[in-house]
């Protein structure tokens, strides 16, 4: 892009965070566990009010969230420090991640050498989702997953170009923000061995399972509650008659992905290399199977909002495979999709517009 076509993008990105501000409910930190049934918050914010001491064998942390202390501990460490209030805090720690997804995207269209059109699309497919920007201002207390975002846009690109260390760091900064950190780390491994790194994978392994250990220890330290192993795994155990119910939580799975269906008009790119396009659809199949093999009754409506942690690695890895030049010369195609992408940003619960509610498949 030229330094005119920067300035149309950065006006672009302008008006669609000024769009996403307005819409979205704003709820207080209350209705946000009671209302919109955001229970996890109860344990964020139990880890983050006990700073700058972590909880000790709390009953009412649970497992999972124990082991993701690093964020909600920082959190509650800056606001006891500055004495500023708790949920402000976490609102910021957001705003900020926001702000870095939005730059990250940035310095990947500089990189790709997108034009304007195709640049405007790339950012309005990762910025438009509404499990990305919208629920996390909607829900500032899970600041963290805002953070695994921009790990996962990092992530992409960094396997992309073969930059072992810093695709390293994200990954093992990502285990003290989720457990599903564990596909990067196949995936780096993977990336490694491809490429004859041996060394350099059994010094990430030595630092990535001592970081696994840490937040086990911590976590059992924390919550006097077990890890939720059989939510793993729970689809095994469903009423397979329930079928409608089993396909409704299916779709919901895959209705974050919908934008996706712009490569059935895009041209597959010259010198794509099979080893990083298996990798980064294989981090992502682990990822989005990760929820759905926890069947309705364990990840229920929470499915689709999961699965969609692997949206920025397949965002970048479509953009990798195929060239979307001749979509974005289509006027009607291009300008249609992007008005479709605001209206399918206005998700029932994260924004004040309703009109999906409709198609809500589990009561909140």
């Amino acid at each position: 892009m030229n330094n005119s076509d920067t300035k149309i993008y950065f006006f672009f990105i302008a008006i669609s965070f000024v769009f996403v501000i307005v819409t979205t409910d704003y709820l207080s930190l209350f209705d946000i566990i009671y209302v919109a049934n955001q229970t996890d918050v109860i344990s964020y914010i139990e880890i983050a009010k006990n700073a700058p001491s972590l909880p000790v064998q709390s009953d009412v942390i649970i497992q999972h969230v124990a082991q993701r202390f690093l964020l909600p501990y920082t959190v509650g460490f800056v606001s006891n420090f500055f004495n500023i209030d708790l949920f402000l805090v976490f609102k910021i720690f957001t705003f900020v991640f926001v702000f870095i997804y939005i730059f990250l995207i940035y310095l990947l269209i500089k990189k790709f050498n997108f034009n304007l059109k195709v640049s405007v699309l790339f950012f309005s497919i990762l910025f438009l989702n509404p499990y990305i920007i919208r629920y996390h201002i909607f829900n500032p207390v899970q600041a963290h997953d805002m953070l695994f975002f921009c790990l996962g846009l990092i992530f992409a690109f960094t396997i992309i170009k073969k930059n072992f260390f810093i695709n390293l760091f994200g990954t093992i900064l990502s285990i003290y923000l989720r457990q599903t950190s564990i596909a990067l780390l196949i995936g780096s491994s993977i990336t490694l061995i491809i490429n004859k790194k041996i060394k350099l994978l059994a010094v990430f392994l030595t630092l990535y399972f001592l970081s696994f250990f840490i937040i086990i220890t911590i976590g059992q330290n924390i919550s006097t509650n077990s890890f939720p192993v059989g939510n793993s795994y729970k689809i095994i155990f469903y009423d397979f008659s329930q079928i409608e119910k089993l396909i409704k939580f299916l779709l919901l799975a895959m209705m974050p992905f919908f934008p996706l269906v712009l490569v059935l008009f895009g041209k597959i790119n010259d010198g794509i290399k099979i080893s990083t396009l298996f990798i980064l659809l294989f981090v992502c199949s682990m990822m989005i199977g990760q929820p759905i093999l926890g069947g309705p009754d364990a990840s229920a409506n929470n499915v689709g909002r999961i699965a969609n942690l692997s949206y920025p690695i397949m965002a970048v890895a479509s953009f990798y495979i195929w060239n979307f030049e001749k979509f974005v010369k289509n006027k009607y195609l291009f300008y249609g999709f992007i008005l479709g992408l605001f209206i399918w940003s206005l998700h029932p619960t994260y924004s004040i517009l309703k009109i999906f509610a409709v198609f809500r498949f589990y009561n909140y």
